[in-house]
């Protein structure tokens, strides 16, 4: 298993990698690189499990750069932008790109990667996860195909596979769970297995996602124009969540009618506009709980709850447990 790079941040040097994608059966290892180099400086986390590779980075980029790679194996890869951006242009045509803007992830089998990276932003946060083909076939055993079939026939005709043309954008769902990951404090065989599971948690979000708009024939195509308007919608939702919002509001902000923001706002996200917002809120809340040291009944006025009671019942309904059991565990912990 080999990567080789070449790129103006190398001096246009042939860097060879061998084995840059590890799995480990037996225990978790980690490493955490401080990179500092030709412009790019921030820390790059390595997590070796079995079957399953995580690398999560949080970057910050001087000047935008590309890299010509190549290797000359395949791999399956839940790619994750929570900030900037990143570009896979092949080589040759007849093979696809892959595009992941901020906000956004898409999850792919590529047989032979040889082509140009491209990333634009100052900043980037990502999070990587890569899976061996028996790691998915022991964890939906006895069938894969019956599983994610368009991604089993793809592996088994070693053709590349991309599980959305456009890249999904990431639902307040799945960010909790990459933060669960990106967040988790605990260590050695604890660390292992809840990052485990977390793994699962999210390739079933995810294979149910695709299975339900595979299933859905009376799906209706986004216009280029409509799709842009309903990430506005979103955008609205995750920077505005403190603010009273209908319908009627956010439509005039968009300029879609209410019709068209909730059918498209469900086709995109899988759920409804405001179970998107209650999301936003509530993980807003859990940070406050956790980071700040907030009292419940602070944090739910803050949000805009007259009473604390429905804050706690939307709180639990988000994350299966009350508010009160975060400063259970905190007091615990000293």
């Amino acid at each position: 298993m080999k990567t080789t790079m070449r790129s103006d941040i190398f001096k246009k040097e042939l860097i060879v990698i061998n084995d840059p994608i590890r799995f480990n059966k037996e225990d978790l290892i980690e490493k955490k690189i401080n990179y500092n180099h030709k412009g790019i400086v921030g820390i790059i986390t390595d997590i070796m499990l079995d079957g399953v590779h995580v690398v999560a980075r949080d970057l910050t980029i001087e000047n935008e750069y590309s890299i010509e790679v190549e290797h000359d194996f395949s791999f399956i890869k839940l790619h994750i932008e929570m900030e900037g951006d990143n570009e896979y242009c092949p080589e040759k045509k007849d093979e696809p790109s892959i595009y992941i803007p901020q906000g956004h992830y898409n999850f792919f089998y590529i047989p032979k990667i040889k082509g140009v990276l491209n990333y634009r932003t100052k900043r980037r946060r990502t999070l990587e996860i890569t899976f061996t083909e028996e790691y998915l076939q022991q964890l939906f055993y006895p069938n894969l195909k019956n599983t994610i079939p368009l991604l089993a026939e793809a592996i088994e005709n070693g053709s590349s596979y991309k599980m959305w043309e456009t890249s999904k954008s990431i639902s307040p769902k799945l960010n909790i769970l990459i933060e669960d990951i990106l967040q988790c404090s605990y260590s050695g065989a604890i660390k292992k297995a809840f990052l485990e599971s977390k793994v699962v948690e999210i390739l079933s979000y995810l294979f149910t996602i695709i299975n339900e708009e595979e299933n859905t024939k009376t799906i209706v195509e986004l216009s280029a124009c409509d799709y842009l308007k309903i990430l506005e919608v979103e955008n609205i939702l995750k920077t505005q969540f403190k603010e009273k919002h209908t319908l009627a509001s956010i439509a005039a902000q968009v300029g879609l009618n209410n019709f068209k923001i909730k059918k498209h706002f469900k086709l995109v996200f899988n759920t409804t506009v405001f179970n998107y917002l209650t999301q936003v809120r509530m993980e807003y809340a859990k940070k406050l709980i956790t980071e700040k040291e907030l009292p419940i009944c602070v944090v739910s006025e803050e949000l805009g709850y007259k009473n604390q009671h429905h804050f706690t019942v939307a709180f639990k309904k988000t994350f299966g447990y009350l508010p009160s059991k975060l400063k259970n565990q905190k007091e615990l912990t000293f």
